[in-house]
C-alpha cells in the first residue's frame, strides 16, 4: 500500500472526524434519520422488498469498504465515512420511529 504523504491517524481521531462529518453534512443534506428513510423508502419501491434505514446505512458502509479493499491505503476518507455509516446504523437500529424529534 502506497502511504507517502498521508499522516497517521488514530483510532480516536478517525472517529472524531466522522463524528464532524456527520454534523456537518446535517447542515447541508438535513439529518441523517431522515436521509436514510428517504433512501430506504425509495430502494424499497426500487427493489420491490422492504429495506429498513439501518440497512441503507450499513449497504453504505459496504459500499465505503469495497473502495477500501480497492484503494486501501489511498482512500483515507472511505475508512472516515465507513465509520460514520456503522455510527448511524448503531443509531438507527433502535430509532423509535413514531418520534421523529427522537
Amino acid at each position: 500500500m502506497d502511504t507517502a504523504g498521508q499522516k497517521q491517524r488514530t483510532a480516536r481521531e478517525i472517529l472524531n472526524e466522522a463524528a464532524d462529518a456527520i454534523a456537518e453534512r446535517g447542515l447541508t443534506y438535513g439529518h441523517y434519520d431522515l436521509t436514510m428513510l428517504r433512501t430506504a423508502k425509495l430502494w424499497t419501491d426500487f427493489l420491490e422488498r422492504e429495506i429498513d434505514p439501518m440497512d441503507v446505512a450499513i449497504c453504505m458502509a459496504l459500499v465505503k469498504l469495497a473502495r477500501i479493499m480497492e484503494a486501501g491505503a489511498n482512500s483515507p476518507d472511505s475508512f472516515l465515512d465507513a465509520c460514520a455509516y456503522i455510527a448511524q446504523a448503531g443509531s438507527l437500529a433502535v430509532k423509535d420511529w413514531n418520534d421523529l424529534d427522537a
